[in-house]
Order: structure tokens, then C-alpha cells, then sequence
């Protein structure tokens, strides 16, 4: 790896964020880079370095969310039909085998609810090393083109979702759903599993309502406690973009403790 590419890997990990080293390790026939390229990518979707350009390297970038988003390394094999070099004059009709490799600390953040807010929090979350999982109950709100940068995207009713998904132990979790139904619904599902946060954005009002309903479905007093909600550290946030910023800095902040704590215990 060039000096560069190895300073910013580590600047990366030493601010808490994960990334993934992408190296091509074989080549065969024409391929627009050989054995020994590398490009690190980023938990937000940006990249250092190159393995060629073109459609191989946005492959790879969406390989290698899916990498940072389990924490194991991957073996892939690409082949270059039909595909431009360097140029449109220039067509590859090689292989290339890449190994991606994660790095960091994993933190995950899964967002329910991809309205306006949810919209300006994934990509301040994954510019800071999370990686970004959306969910909605609204098909056409978890698209690609609305959160490129999301390791995964996931719809279906609120329930559902919620109760199905592998949430890894280092989960930070974050409720802003349309509606109290939505909110109650995740938070039944998600409250008595493991995670490192879960935080609800609600009014006051909203908050009590929700949490009257859940204990009326026998949830303790004692989980509901752990919830963060109102989320976000006070900044006197109004727009969503100024509320991402609240609630990733409460992120950031609860992940460091949560680190500290694991080292000193290691």
C-alpha cells in the first residue's frame, strides 16, 4: 500500500471509522489495472486510490458497503465484457480477482424511517464511519439514488422489519418514523434485543404516548428508561440537516464511551 493510501487508512481507524481495502490480487487478459493495484473505501462511499475506474470500480464500492456492513473480508472475481480501459476506444475482455478487507471498528446505525430527517442523517452518519442501514415501511423512500451511501436498504411494514432483522451487538439504533404507530412498532421489537444505542425522535407529548401504549403490551418501565428520546444533543435544532448533526454528535459520543469501556475491559 503507497504511504498515502496507508495514512489515510489510519487516520480513518484512528477517528473510529471503518474502511475497506480493496486490492486487486490477479489478473488475466486485458484489464485496465494489474496485481498490486489498491483503493480504500470509505463507510460514506468515498474512495482513495484507484483498480481502474469504471464499472468494476463502483462494483466494488458497492462490494465493499456489504464488506464494512458484516466485518468479514471477501474473495470476488470480475470479469470485463465488453467494458472501457482507460478510454471508449480501448475494451477490456479480462479477469480480475479483488480481495476486500474491512477495517475499524464496526459501527452500525440502523435508521427507521426515511423521511426528510432520515434523509439528512445517513450521509453525516456515514461521513463519520457509520455504516448506514435504512429502513421504511415506504418502498420508493429506500431507494439507491435517495441513500447512495447506505450499506443496506430494507421496506416493509414497520412489524415486520423490526422484528426480523440481525441486529450485530455494536447496533446503534435510531426511530424516526412517520407515525406513533410506526414508533411503537419498531420500538416493541427492537427494545428487549442488544445494542450499544436506541433513540427515538419525538415531542414530549409523542414520547408519553408511545411509551403508555408499550407498557400496556407489558414492556418494563426499566427498558423504556434506556431509550433515548428526545435524541440529539441540545444544539436548539430545527431543520432536518441541523438535527443530523444533534443526533450524530450524540452518536459519536455515546460510541466513544462505548469504546473506552471495551478497552479498558479488554
Amino acid at each position: 500500500m503507497s504511504a498515502t493510501l496507508l495514512e489515510h487508512a489510519a487516520a480513518a481507524i484512528r477517528s473510529g471509522q471503518s474502511v475497506c481495502l480493496v486490492t486487486v490480487v490477479e489478473t488475466s487478459g486485458s484489464t485496465p489495472r494489474k496485481a498490486g493495484a489498491k483503493m480504500l473505501v470509505f463507510a460514506d462511499g468515498r474512495t482513495e486510490g484507484t483498480i481502474g475506474g469504471g464499472l468494476v470500480e463502483r462494483v466494488m464500492v458497492a462490494q465493499a458497503a456489504e464488506v464494512l456492513a458484516a466485518g468479514t473480508p471477501r474473495l470476488v472475481t470480475h470479469t470485463l465484457q465488453g467494458e472501457s480501459a482507460e478510454s471508449s476506444e480501448m475494451i477490456c475482455g479480462g479477469e480480475m480477482r479483488i480481495y476486500l478487507e474491512p477495517y475499524g471498528r464496526g459501527r452500525h446505525l440502523y435508521i427507521f424511517g426515511g423521511g426528510h430527517c432520515g434523509l439528512a442523517l445517513a450521509p453525516v452518519a456515514a461521513r463519520v464511519g457509520f455504516a448506514v442501514h435504512v429502513l421504511d415501511d415506504r418502498p420508493e423512500v429506500v431507494t439507491r439514488e435517495r441513500f447512495p451511501m447506505a450499506a443496506s436498504l430494507t421496506h416493509g411494514t414497520y412489524a415486520d422489519i423490526a422484528g426480523r432483522i440481525k441486529l450485530r451487538p455494536d447496533a446503534y439504533l435510531v426511530i424516526m418514523t412517520e407515525s406513533h404507530r410506526g414508533d411503537a412498532a419498531v420500538l416493541a421489537n427492537v427494545i428487549t434485543r442488544e445494542y450499544v444505542y436506541l433513540g427515538m425522535m419525538a415531542s414530549t407529548r409523542k414520547r408519553t404516548q408511545t411509551f403508555t401504549a408499550l407498557q400496556a403490551q407489558g414492556i418494563s418501565e426499566e427498558l423504556l428508561a434506556r431509550v433515548h428520546s428526545p435524541i440529539g444533543l441540545p444544539i436548539d435544532s430545527e431543520t432536518p440537516e441541523e438535527i443530523a448533526v444533534s443526533i450524530t454528535a450524540e452518536l459519536i459520543q455515546v460510541a466513544r464511551a462505548h469504546e473506552h469501556e471495551c478497552a479498558s475491559s479488554a
